[in-house]
Order: C-alpha cells, then sequence, then structure tokens
C-alpha cells in the first residue's frame, strides 16, 4: 500500500506550519513598526493558516493518524480582539506548531520507513 498520499499531506502540513510562522514574525515586525496595513495583512494571513492547519489535522485524523492536538479557539479569540497581541499569539501558537511540526517529521520518517 503506498504511503505517499499520506507523506503528501504531512509534508503540506509542515508547509502551512512554516508559512504561519513567518506570518507572526511578520506581525511582530509591523506591530513594531506601527504599520497598520502589515499588520492587518499578516493578521488574515495568520486567521487563514490556522484555519488551514486545523482542517488538515482532521484530515490526518480521518486518514487514521493520529497528530497532536491543535486548538485554534483561543487564537481566533485573540485575533477577534481590535488589537490582538503577537506576543499572546506567539506564545498560543510556538508550542503546538513545534509539537505538530515534531510529530508531521516523525510520521514522515515512520511512514517512509514502512
Amino acid at each position: 500500500m503506498s504511503k505517499g498520499p499520506e507523506i503528501a499531506n504531512l509534508n503540506r502540513l509542515i508547509n502551512e506550519i512554516k508559512v504561519l510562522n513567518g506570518s507572526i514574525s511578520i506581525l511582530e515586525k509591523a506591530s513594531i513598526e506601527k504599520d497598520q496595513a502589515l499588520i492587518n495583512t499578516s493578521l488574515d494571513a495568520i486567521n487563514f493558516r490556522i484555519r488551514e492547519i486545523s482542517k488538515q489535522t482532521m484530515n490526518l485524523i480521518a486518514a487514521n493518524l493520529k497528530p497532536t492536538n491543535f486548538t485554534i479557539d483561543s487564537v481566533l479569540t485573540e485575533l477577534a480582539k481590535s488589537e490582538p497581541s503577537s506576543k499572546e499569539l506567539r506564545e498560543m501558537l510556538e508550542p503546538q506548531l513545534q509539537s505538530l511540526r515534531k510529530w508531521a517529521l516523525s510520521e514522515i520518517l515512520t511512514l517512509s520507513l514502512d
């Protein structure tokens, strides 16, 4: 049985995590520089990416893989604030993203060896 589709989905997940981390970094920079247009753009990107990562983790569960828990409720609450904190977003997301990324890399290795 080919594990190609699962590996491709895991690679997509890792890429989404990388892009989300980049968006958070851009938000931090934009907040320091008080660039409202860049802040809004990065917040939109973060909102989109966390929803994509959440969907991908659900799809992986449906494929009988067991990703680490990725919860977005608190992040969505922070994003809904009139002035979301880049520091708060980083603190909420970083541990989850690191754990999810490590899990995905481990799964890729395991599936590649099967």
